[in-house]
């Protein structure tokens, strides 16, 4: 992640849902909770909390988000989006 990308904040505990939008106000860092190097951390900026939050079963009811990795593999916890699939997921939110 590069400083200032925009990434969606996705709530995985409670409700499986897209609650909104952040931007990268650190780039990846120490963990300052370990003193393992290979765990890195990554400081976020809020920008956006969605009105309506976008549900897991409505991404995946939803065609050209078929192929992204929450629809694939729901356990990573960093996935990439094409602007497209961005832009698609942030209109959901409206």
């Amino acid at each position: 992640m590069q400083l200032n990308d925009e990434v969606l904040f996705y709530h995985s505990q409670e409700g499986n849902s897209i609650m909104g939008k952040m931007k990268v106000i650190v780039t990846a860092h120490q963990d300052p909770t370990t003193d393992d190097p290979k765990w890195l951390s990554v400081t976020f900026e809020p920008v956006q909390t969605f009105e309506k939050a976008i549900a897991l079963s409505q991404i995946k009811e939803t065609p050209e988000l078929a192929n992204i990795g929450l629809v694939k593999q729901p356990r990573l916890a960093v996935m990439p989006l094409t602007k497209f699939e961005f832009e698609l997921i942030i209109k959901l939110a409206k």
